[in-house]
């Protein structure tokens, strides 16, 4: 994926699978197809972004392969907010 957008819909998914996010399934899947932009991808950032959220070890484990363990350990969800704040 790889842009700014991905990572938006990703944290989106991320953040509405914990349930953060007060919108229906339907009405997220409904916005990203009318606004007619990379729906295909959008919506693929979306799925990966709750999956994250579900078994973060099991997505860093496809992104990174043997890596992925690794990725997981130094992964620091505070410094991250922190960054994308700045």
């Amino acid at each position: 994926m790889g842009d700014a957008i991905a990572t938006n819909l990703f944290m989106l998914g991320y953040a509405w699978q914990r349930g953060l996010i007060p919108l229906t399934f339907a009405a997220i899947d409904k916005a990203v197809e009318l606004n007619g932009v990379s729906i295909s991808a959008n919506r693929e950032a979306f799925h990966w972004g709750r999956a994250a959220a579900h078994d973060l070890n099991a997505v860093l484990a496809v992104a990174f392969g043997d890596q992925g363990d690794r990725a997981a350990e130094t992964f620091d969800l505070d410094a991250f907010i922190n960054r994308r704040i700045e």
